[in-house]
């Protein structure tokens, strides 16, 4: 077999070898090139491997080239990983995988670099510290994408990368790691390390956090780790610990304490803020709002974690402890799929478990004979056909505007930021519609996931278009009629009113098919009703939340606890 870059001679023997290997491969086959940088990397990493200084310079210089790669496969990833699992977990794993390979890389160096006294292999310990935590960096903020925090091991090993920085005081040398980029030093990428993971705080879409990993390169530059606080409330890392930053209490402190002020990084996320207010107050209806508007949400919770004045959001309504199960249906067009359906069994039957009886009958006729058995078993395979994979999920707690969740990990990792989820306790017949707004892995088997309420009681329905009549079509008394055009899925939802018995209605539909005041039929298996859709309430890829009348006026909205 054939392969591009083999010339016969190792990639990574020197300077001039990398660049010419990275020559040869293609520029439009990214993970062709990622492959074998993967596999050279593994093979340099090895234990059996003999590595000089030379070959260091070498992965240096193919670190540097395989930023764009990087970049390229970071693109790829905002702008595609939304289509399927599938391209997500690929162009995730290719971001992991280079990743690792390089920390591996790195790891074999340093242990050589300790164990050889040379004056070259010390000349380049710095860079090779920096890198190793830069890569560490990168792989936190890769495992972000999906939400997973850091295992204490992580931690620790950033601790001691750093400790080691400073135990031969070159934590503040300046080191290049790109030719057309400023100097930098180990303690700030260490600082933009702890940083990110400190505001991160499971509620930052992938966008976002790419936003603030590029933000944090500026925004860090005046931060310094200190032997003493600068302020009674500074945050605090503990370099023999195994944890990120945490806000310091008022208990004594023990063990390798350093403190960080994180007001400059405060007072500039409260100037951005100010300026974004000012201009949406001078400009609130321009194309940039919504942008803004956006940037100023992300930008508060941020500076609310950043803030070493602890001052928590006062929240909307109690959280209460809760136990139970609910069944899930996660995304808007498989909700949508199961609503529409007006053939559902009863609940109660759908969800009774089989007796010995039942049992025998499948294995002997392959089928339920009492015909109420045969539609429950009907149900209970159409609802496992829509719901979420692993399972129900577990009720953590409640409160008047949401959910917090345990999921198993097949689900969650079809879950994202904006996804919209159906649930109904088992047993019950009722669903409610929530949106996930938090996500927070707890292990590789579990994840929790925070929902905002959004309906207290969800029906799907058909949204049938109006158009007007043509020409040569018949009127009545002048007046033309309307006809009915095609039709696709929605979902008819409603909320009650905090304290109050009223009901407040809206309608989801295709991100698509969203336009202010167009002119719909919302049909249901029990009515048919001309509206028209309002204001736009949220809007997500695949999904629109709008608000909805009647176009008759005084005409009420159906009751959705009625269609469902």
């Amino acid at each position: 077999m054939f392969s591009f870059g083999r010339n016969g001679r190792d990639p990574l023997a020197d300077v001039r070898s990398v660049e010419r290997w990275l020559a040869a491969f293609p520029a439009t086959d990214p993970l062709a090139l990622h492959g074998e940088i993967v596999a050279e990397l593994g093979r340099i990493a090895a234990r059996d491997a003999r590595r000089t200084p030379g070959q260091l310079e070498a992965v240096f210089a193919l670190d540097r080239r395989a930023a764009g790669l990087r970049a390229t496969l970071t693109a790829q990833y905002i702008g595609h990983a939304n289509r399927s699992s599938k391209i997500e977990n690929q162009i995730w794993s290719a971001l992991f995988d280079l990743t690792q390979a390089f920390l591996l890389a790195y790891q074999a160096f340093g242990g050589d670099a300790a164990t050889h006294p040379a004056a070259r292999w010390q000349e380049m310990q710095p860079e090779l510290v920096l890198r190793q935590i830069v890569h560490l960096g990168l792989d936190a903020k890769i495992r972000l994408y999906r939400f997973e925090q850091w295992i204490p091991a992580k931690w620790a090993e950033l601790h001691a990368l750093f400790s080691l920085a400073l135990s031969s005081h070159f934590e503040r040398q300046p080191v290049t790691l790109q030719p057309a980029e400023e100097p930098t030093t180990i303690e700030h990428a260490y600082v933009r390390v702890l940083l990110l993971q400190l505001v991160h705080a499971g509620n930052t879409t992938v966008r976002h956090l790419e936003y603030l990993d590029d933000e944090l390169e500026q925004w860090c530059q005046p931060l310094r780790l200190t032997l003493e606080p600068s302020s009674a409330s500074s945050f605090y890392i503990d370099l023999g610990g195994r944890e990120g930053l945490k806000r310091r209490a008022a208990a004594p402190l023990e063990g390798k304490v350093l403190f960080l002020d994180t007001r400059p990084l405060h007072a500039v996320l409260m100037q951005n803020i100010v300026v974004l207010e000012q201009n949406l107050r001078m400009q609130p209806l321009s194309e940039r709002a919504p942008k803004l508007t956006e940037q100023l949400a992300l930008l508060t919770k941020v500076a609310a974690q950043a803030d070493p004045e602890f001052r928590p959001f006062a929240r909307r309504g109690e959280r209460v402890a809760a136990a139970g199960i609910v069944d899930a249906i996660v995304g808007f067009n498989s909700i949508a799929g199961y609503l529409r359906d007006a053939e559902r069994a009863p609940l109660r039957h759908a969800e009774s478990d089989h007796g010995y009886g039942d049992t025998m009958e499948l294995a002997v006729f392959g089928r339920l004979r009492n015909e109420e058995d045969r539609l429950a078993e009907q149900a209970r395979r159409r609802l496992a056909a829509f719901s979420a994979r692993g399972g129900p999920w577990q009720v953590k707690d409640v409160s008047q505007t949401g959910f917090r969740l345990i999921a198993s990990t097949l689900a969650a990792n079809t879950v994202t930021l904006g996804t919209v989820v159906a649930l109904r306790p088992h047993g019950q017949a009722a669903w409610t519609l929530g949106v996930v707004r938090r996500m927070r892995r707890l292990t590789s088997e579990r994840a929790e996931i925070g929902l905002q309420l959004i309906a207290s009681a969800v029906a799907g329905a058909d949204l049938i278009e109006q158009r007007k009549a043509l020409a040569d079509d018949y009127s009545v008394d002048g007046v033309p009629t309307t006809v009915n055009g095609r039709g696709f899925p929605g979902l008819y939802l409603s909320l009650r009113k905090k304290g109050s018995d009223a009901y407040v209605h809206s309608l989801m539909l295709p991100a698509a098919e969203y336009q202010p005041s167009r002119r719909l039929k919302l049909q249901t298996s029990r009515s048919d009703t001309p509206i028209r859709l309002g204001r736009l309430l949220e809007q997500q890829p695949d999904w629109v939340w709008a608000a909805v009348d009647t176009l008759e006026q005084g005409a009420p909205l159906p009751n959705v606890a009625d269609l469902a």
